[in-house]
């Protein structure tokens, strides 16, 4: 739980800062075109319940509403990352992705930006799954071990926050053991951008 605190308490003291820096170049540029390749996988989620598991402080979230979604469940482990969404129709839950328990299955799942932080992507995902629908479509953003991927990891790493990075061909290995199956890979910048879908029904 150690590590978990100190990754809570490193974006909670980036929270105030965190959206401007977010939308300033050059991650501006790099997010707009991950999220264009996000709502394409994602689907059609008109009058939808999205599930945002490491929301953060809501990119996703909010792009959901925008495309009328009719609700999204925002969870992440930082309560000040959360504070920054400011939209109707979101339910923001402050709790660790491993061990959360809600009430509901969603068939429109988002994992952006989380797997990288976690020691065990595989309790994520199968955490994951139990909040998962027979159709369920999940899109997961990871960075990968490619150049840009280590300059992400070094980054971290200068604030004491240590990072793993994905290669697709290991990484479709671990999600094949959880109960999921990649339907389509995408690369931008740093970052897989991975459409799933469940397995064993």
């Amino acid at each position: 739980m150690t590590k978990y605190k100190n990754v809570f308490s490193y974006f909670d003291k980036k929270a105030s800062n965190y959206n401007y820096n977010s939308y300033s170049f050059p991650w501006s540029i790099i997010r707009n075109l991950e999220a264009k390749s996000v709502v394409k996988l994602i689907g059609n989620i008109k009058n939808s319940c999205v599930f945002d598991i490491g929301s953060g402080s809501g990119f996703y979230t909010k792009l959901m509403i925008k495309n009328k979604a009719k609700k999204v469940y925002a969870l992440d482990g930082s309560k000040k990352m959360l504070n920054n969404i400011h939209v109707k129709n979101v339910i923001k839950i402050n709790k660790n992705a491993e061990k959360f328990q809600l009430n509901r299955k969603f068939n429109k799942i988002i994992c952006a930006g989380l797997l990288e932080f976690v020691d065990s992507p595989e309790l994520i995902l199968k955490n994951i799954k139990k909040h998962a629908l027979k159709h369920c479509r999940l899109v997961i953003l990871c960075p990968s071990d490619n150049l840009l991927g280590k300059l992400y990891k070094f980054y971290h790493s200068k604030n004491k926050i240590k990072i793993k990075l994905f290669n697709i061909n290991e990484f479709a290995k671990i999600l094949k053991k959880t109960g999921w199956s990649i339907i389509s890979t995408k690369h931008i910048a740093f970052s897989h951008i991975i459409l799933v879908k469940s397995i064993y029904e």
